[in-house]
């Protein structure tokens, strides 16, 4: 191609405060996590009364075949076995033979052991035994917590604060486009779809809006070419600032990278590897590497300043 950039904003330049967010610690997950390391350390104990939790053993002796059995192992309080008579083991002492009326059911229950979890409080080994890198004590491991919290929230909301920072950036910028490099990112893509609609028994160029409905969103193929050509010129750009910032970093598309590309394209749409070759081009694919490249840097620098400061 012989479109280049000739000057560019950097997009950690652009303002993104009007997107900003206050961040708001989702309590439960965080406990979800915390109660996981704590349920992994904890241990079984000995107990002489039943609670609400325990495991235990017990005999059953009942006219009725469900409640007449021995070594039941029942988590009173789950409902796995029967509800009502765990409710009711609730209480009882080891060794002692009690009777219980369930729903008119007489049932003697001798409970033979009783174990009780014991929970733990979170400490630092347990976070080491983690093995997570460059974490070792509760505050990094609360801190990684609330960081993924915020990655998360910043993906799911964050797009439109992205497509702000590129149109800006664009705007701000100055590049010596060719109208052949257009024509050609239109037409990578075009031929692509082109491809895509031949394995589907379609003709791209004929179909009809009632063919394009529930594959994309055009009434007809003009419409469709029209809407690539215009998302080309956004690409082109996006292509060469991504081109731009890869090289400075010794980052580059190869052969390996499109072979391994095709694989997940393979066992992704279960393709066969001719036809994802047809539809992923070397040429298309190392494009969108590096338009990629792009949107993800301005992504990562969204991401990291989604939120506001905290006072």
């Amino acid at each position: 191609m012989k479109s280049k950039v000739l000057s560019f904003v950097e997009y950690d330049q652009v303002d993104i405060s009007m997107y900003k967010k206050v961040f708001k610690l989702d309590e439960k997950a965080y406990k979800k996590e915390i109660d996981f390391i704590k349920n992994k350390n904890s241990t079984w104990e000995e107990a002489g009364e039943v609670t609400d939790g325990a495991l235990i053993v017990c005999d059953m002796e009942s006219a009725n075949p469900f409640f007449n059995r021995e070594n039941v192992k029942i988590m009173v309080g789950q409902g796995f076995f029967h509800k009502k008579l765990e409710t009711m083991c609730i209480g009882l002492k080891k060794g002692t033979a009690s009777e219980l009326d369930i729903d008119g059911e007489k049932v003697t229950v001798t409970v033979r052991s009783i174990q009780q979890k014991k929970i733990p409080v979170i400490t630092d080994g347990m976070i080491e035994a983690l093995g997570i890198e460059g974490v070792s004590n509760i505050e990094q491991y609360e801190a990684r917590l609330i960081r993924e919290q915020k990655k998360k929230i910043a993906k799911n909301e964050g797009y439109e604060a992205v497509q702000y920072v590129i149109d800006k950036v664009f705007e701000a910028s100055t590049f010596d486009l060719k109208k052949a490099d257009w024509k050609e990112m239109t037409d990578h893509e075009i031929k692509r779809l082109k491809t895509i609609s031949k394995e589907q028994g379609l003709n791209l160029e004929t179909m009809t809006p009632e063919e394009f409905e529930g594959k994309m969103p055009f009434s007809s193929y003009y419409e469709l070419f029209a809407s690539v050509q215009n998302d080309s010129w956004d690409r082109l750009c996006g292509y060469l600032l991504g081109r731009e910032y890869a090289e400075k970093s010794g980052v580059g598309y190869t052969m390996e990278q499109y072979r391994d590309d095709i694989d997940e394209y393979v066992k992704f749409w279960h393709e066969t590897k001719e036809n994802a070759e047809k539809i992923n081009t070397y040429e298309y694919s190392e494009i969108l590497f590096y338009v990629n490249y792009y949107y993800n840097k301005v992504k990562e620098y969204v991401t990291e300043n989604f939120f506001k400061e905290e006072k």
